[in-house]
């Protein structure tokens, strides 16, 4: 005879480890569906960050090369102004040497002109003393008749001379101013190296003694 008791304990028994199983089974199936829900979810935030990581890269990008294009305009305008700066010192330059040839070249005149009139000077002084007395007495009382003459009408002072100005238009003024005042060509010469000044008086240093 089979014992009924035992026969149900061993079907609750086995009922309850089914239950157990598909209980453990609908978690495990539960676990797993959340599993691959947080991993789509995931990658779905992922797929998000990722584009807008890239959108911020694009937008750096961009702004670096806006600031890029704004620098070389900078670069392109200051090299325009170092070439402008460039022209404008070639251009003095070019006017510092005009200068200086002109400069020199007054300077050769000048120099012409006084050793000129130390030459004659130097000869008028050769000839009073060669000639001797004169028909108005010796040279001292010619001179000293000239002086006492003049000494009655006011004497022209000759303008001064620094090398500057135009040298004919000066020497006309002192021709002018000598003739006025009766000088011989002694008296041109010691008032022509009294007026000038400046760059005229360091010309005239150079020029030698004779």
């Amino acid at each position: 005879m089979v014992n009924t008791r035992s026969t149900k304990y061993d079907e609750n028994f086995y009922n309850k480890d089914d239950r157990r199983t598909k209980s453990d089974e609908r978690r495990t199936n539960d676990d797993d569906r959340r599993t691959v829900r947080w991993q789509e979810d995931e990658r779905k935030s992922d797929g998000k960050r990722t584009k807008t990581e890239d959108r911020r890269t694009n937008d750096d990008d961009k702004r670096t090369v806006r600031r890029l294009n704004v620098v070389s305009g900078r670069i392109d305008g200051v090299e325009h102004q170092i070439d402008q700066v460039g022209i404008k010192v070639n251009r003095i330059e070019k006017v510092e040497r005009k200068l200086e040839d002109t400069r020199r070249q007054v300077q050769k005149e000048i120099l012409e002109r006084i050793e000129g009139l130390g030459h004659q000077l130097h000869r008028t002084s050769i000839t009073d003393l060669e000639h001797g007395p004169t028909s108005l007495g010796t040279p001292l009382q010619h001179s000293s008749l000239m002086h006492t003459e003049r000494s009655v009408h006011k004497m022209l002072k000759p303008p001064t001379y620094d090398g500057q100005s135009s040298w004919s238009m000066y020497r006309r003024q002192f021709e002018a101013a000598a003739k006025a005042n009766g000088w011989t060509p002694q008296e041109m010469a010691t008032s022509l190296v009294i007026s000038l000044r400046g760059q005229a008086l360091e010309i005239l240093q150079s020029i030698p003694e004779e």
